[in-house]
């Protein structure tokens, strides 16, 4: 995922106050007499008042957008977004990173907890195509998490300089390769072993991380796995039909994996979110073709109890 920075730079404006002197005469030796009366001096008006200079200092920063992620129960993770009527959303339009040409959506997030597992909605306005055979020619997702604070959106790093990592991030990879309404992610469909722990083999709904745009595994350090559940439907499922995708994703808070973010009931995590289209080309998309929502910056989601 790769961010849009946009900068704003205040100009100043310098105000000049003008003053006014007056002149003194002089006396002279010998007798001395009154001295020669003089006309009053002139008066003069004081200066006219002039607006303060403007205020300088550092460009202002964007509010950062921000989202309640509340306690809910009742959500099941099968697809249906019926049981989050009341959570609130977030609209938002994820765009094509820089030198990518890709049509830009329209998309929705929710977030919510049960106490013990994040849960996350994410809806997309886009017609359907799903290829069993091939992932390519399916819909894509991508959910990114800031593992270290300072990690930049842009899967660690900063769009300006993509190779220096700022930090790591966890990403949640879904190409979707198993249908509709199946639960999808390691802890339900059979992870990966080893140095790959964060893969998904079945549904490829993969816990990965990254700390640049040049790296991004599967989940492979200290305690590496993958708690991953996710399941997705579209509201029209027939070929090239208008419609709305739904993915609905759940995971727990601590994995007591290194490579996964943490989540706490009061405090903030920073998420931001990537769609891929498979009409992008007739070979379907590939790495760079998505849009993304790191042109807003991070998304800050508030763990509320």
């Amino acid at each position: 995922m790769r961010a849009k920075k946009i900068s704003a730079v205040l100009g100043a404006v310098l105000l000049s106050v003008v003053a006014v002197s007056c002149g003194s005469g002089d006396s002279s030796s010998g007798s001395t007499q009154a001295p020669a009366e003089t006309d009053a001096v002139a008066e003069t008006n004081a200066p006219e008042a002039t607006d303060a200079p403007a205020e300088t200092g550092a460009p202002a920063e964007t509010e950062p957008v921000v989202v309640d992620a509340n306690l809910v129960e009742g959500i099941t993770i099968d697809g249906d977004a019926a049981d989050w009527a009341d959570v609130p959303v977030l609209d938002l339009t994820l765009d094509a990173i820089v030198d990518v040409t890709a049509e830009s959506k329209d998309a929705s997030v929710k977030v919510a907890h049960d106490g013990e597992n994040v849960m996350v909605l994410i809806q997309v306005e886009d017609d359907y195509n799903w290829d069993p055979d091939d992932a390519h020619l399916s819909a894509a997702l991508g959910v990114q998490w800031a593992i270290d604070q300072s990690a930049g959106d842009a899967m660690g790093a900063t769009e300006d300089d993509q190779e220096t990592s700022l930090g790591m991030v966890d990403i949640w990879h879904w190409e979707l390769e198993c249908e509709a309404g199946v639960v999808a992610g390691g802890s339900t469909s059979g992870p990966g072993e080893g140095n790959d722990a964060g893969n998904d083999e079945a549904c490829n709904f993969d816990d990965e991380w990254s700390t640049d745009t040049e790296t991004r595994e599967d989940d492979n350090g200290e305690g590496a796995e993958n708690s991953l559940a996710g399941a997705w439907s579209h509201s029209e499922p027939v070929a090239d039909a208008d419609g709305t995708w739904t993915f609905e994703m759940s995971r727990p808070f601590d994995t007591g994996d290194s490579t996964d973010t943490t989540f706490v009931i009061g405090s903030s995590n920073q998420m931001a979110v990537a769609y891929w289209d498979s009409d992008v080309s007739p070979e379907g998309w590939e790495d760079e073709d998505h849009v993304q929502s790191t042109g807003i910056g991070w998304i800050v989601v508030n763990l509320v109890g």
